[in-house]
């Protein structure tokens, strides 16, 4: 008598496959779930430097655009250490205040642009000769530092310490909550 096999499967078979497909499916969904996570965590930290880089180029900006030392009347700053369409103060708190005098974007007059930290927040202000009330914008968030260093001939020095000597350029440095910390250099 001849013994016929049938050509199935064996249950065993089929279980065998299905965990192995299940197991496949799993792993995918993982290794998808932290491709997905990672992007997400990448399109946060490129929002986070663009807003950096618009800031520091605004700021870089106003510099370049300030009024030139033979159309002021009377220096605007506390000496001659710094063009005198610029200040740099500094509250009990030890935060800085740069405030720049610049061209009007129409031509017409000047515009006082000043930029500050509060309560985390890189705010720039700007005030017109013909507006009292000053235009403020949030330039970017969860920002611990916001301070100046200036570059004198005998090296990098705090506004206080230049003492009559004129300052080179400008060091901007902005440092987030996270401890990041970003510097940008523009000549005066």
């Amino acid at each position: 008598m001849i013994k016929r096999t049938s050509g199935g499967f064996t249950l065993v078979e089929m279980l065998v496959a299905v965990s192995l497909m299940g197991l496949l499916g799993i792993i995918s969904w993982r290794g998808l779930d932290h491709v997905l996570d990672q992007r997400a965590r990448i399109n946060q930290q490129d929002a986070q430097v663009a807003r950096l880089v618009r800031a520091i180029a605004q700021i870089e900006r106003d510099i370049d655009q300030r009024v030139a030392e033979t159309l002021l009347v009377a220096p605007a700053g506390p000496s001659n250490v710094l063009p005198g369409s610029m200040t740099v103060a500094t509250d009990e708190g030890t935060r800085q205040r740069l405030s720049i005098l610049r061209r009007h974007p129409d031509g017409a007059g000047t515009l006082r642009t000043s930029y500050q930290l509060d309560q985390g927040e890189l705010i720039r202000l700007s005030v017109s000769r013909e507006s009292s009330q000053p235009d403020s914008v949030l330039l970017m968030q969860d920002v611990a530092v916001f301070g100046t260093r200036f570059l004198s001939p005998s090296g990098w020095k705090e506004v206080r310490e230049l003492q009559d000597v004129r300052a080179l350029a400008i060091e901007i440095s902005i440092e987030r909550n996270s401890g990041e910390r970003y510097t940008k250099i523009v000549p005066l």
